[in-house]
């Protein structure tokens, strides 16, 4: 009986000792002229690179060196891996120029991919901030640090072992050919089912690759005393800037280049620096070819089996929420924007008539009614509103107080 799912991909997830002594195929990586020598022509190429932009241009050569020997740098590495994972699938090699273009593709994937794990990461730290400035609190906040503490110091490390994993995995889906959400979702749903033998396999890859690591670096070091000695006895003095040997590895070729130019040392410090360079560049392209082998071998026998057609699913449809909340808020936005643009162009449609209006005339000032006094009341006469008799020189009359003129 045959089971399908996440549940069912469960079944042989142990870690086993042919699981484990299976990933000294990693070593077979070695063996791999073509990964070899794309990432070690790509490697050359970006030293080239950035020190001829560099040369020539000055502080916007270096910038712009700088990029150029990084992506080249980058896209040596996909290629290698590309290949890689050619050999891992039991697949015929595909050709330089196909490898080269699908390396440089791959760089917009891996940067979308290292930019979506570093948010979760971030998400993370601020949650563990969030818990810290609790502990500020007086009186309980010593008592809440005591656990919150010991959490934040696992959390944090197990989110860090969580994201390098699954940029491991990611990686090498893509190298595959899935797409960004495809990549995340297997690591995750690998990782859920199978961290332990994940961390496990891994775990013998790395000790390949410091032991090949050791032993390719252990030559050259070993190689290089003598070598520069005898160099600087019968070339002559100025040799002991070749090598690098205090710059950490190929930065000291550059160094030496540079040294050799500026100090007089002439073409020998020249040329043993450029060798030199080419010497750290293919020790550590030979390092890598275990590294990246033993990684897609990992990938494809975690992922055996596994349906994380579900965890793609949830994936897609936060996405999806994601881009329909973050389009509500763009038309929300835009509709405010409208109609801020709309008051502001009514009341400057306002303010242009009121400008285009004549003046209205000023109006008079009101005036108060002047009453003409009354006239002066004859002689014999009598008062208009009482019938009292008055005089002529009386101003009111006497007997009710009527104002007579």
């Amino acid at each position: 009986m045959s089971t399908t799912g996440e549940d069912a991909s469960q079944v042989g997830s142990a870690v086993s000792a042919s699981a484990l002594s299976s990933m000294f195929q990693a070593l077979a990586g070695l063996r791999n002229r073509a990964a070899v020598t794309l990432m070690l022509g790509c490697f050359a190429a970006a030293v080239v690179v950035a020190g001829v932009f560099g040369a020539l241009l000055g502080g916007f050569g270096i910038f712009v060196g700088g990029l150029l020997a990084l992506i080249l740098y980058f896209t040596g590495i996909n290629a290698a891996g590309v290949l890689q994972m050619d050999v891992a699938c039991n697949r015929p090699l595909r050709g330089a120029v196909d490898a080269l273009i699908y390396g440089l593709l791959c760089i917009p994937k891996v940067i979308g991919l290292a930019i979506l794990l570093g948010l979760v990461a971030l998400a993370v730290y601020i949650g563990l901030a969030v818990l810290l400035f609790i502990c500020k609190l007086p009186w309980l906040g010593p008592v809440l640090f005591t656990g919150v503490f010991p959490l934040a110091v696992v959390v944090a490390g197990l989110t860090g072992i969580a994201l390098f994993l699954a940029f491991a995995l990611a990686i090498c889906a893509i190298w595959e050919g899935a797409s960004i959400t495809a990549a995340i979702s297997r690591s995750l749903a690998i990782l859920r089912i199978r961290l332990v033998e994940t961390t496990a396999l891994f775990f013998v890859v790395w000790v390949l690759s410091a032991f090949v690591s050791a032993l390719v670096f252990g030559i050259l070091v070993l190689g290089l005393l003598p070598a520069l000695g005898m160099a600087g006895g019968i070339l002559g003095g100025g040799m002991g800037g070749i090598g690098g040997m205090g710059d950490m590895g190929g930065m000291g070729a550059m160094g030496a280049i540079l040294g050799g130019m500026s100090m007089g040392g002439g073409g020998y410090v020249l040329a043993g620096g450029i060798g030199s360079g080419i010497l750290w560049a293919l020790a550590l392209a030979l390092v890598l070819q275990v590294w990246l082998l033993g990684q897609n071998l990992v990938y494809l026998r975690v992922a055996d089996g596994l349906d994380a057609s579900a965890t793609e699913d949830a994936i897609r449809g936060q996405l999806a929420d994601v881009r329909r909340k973050a389009g509500e808020l763009a038309q929300k936005a835009k509709d405010a924007g409208e109609r801020a643009r709309a008051q502001v162009e009514q009341a400057n449609a306002q303010r242009k008539a009121a400008a285009q209006q004549p003046p209205a005339p000023p109006t008079p000032p009101a005036t108060a009614e002047v009453q003409p006094p009354a006239a002066a009341a004859p002689p014999g006469a009598f008062c208009p509103k009482c019938g009292a008799g008055i005089d002529r020189a009386d101003l009111f009359c006497g007997g009710c107080g009527q104002r007579l003129r």
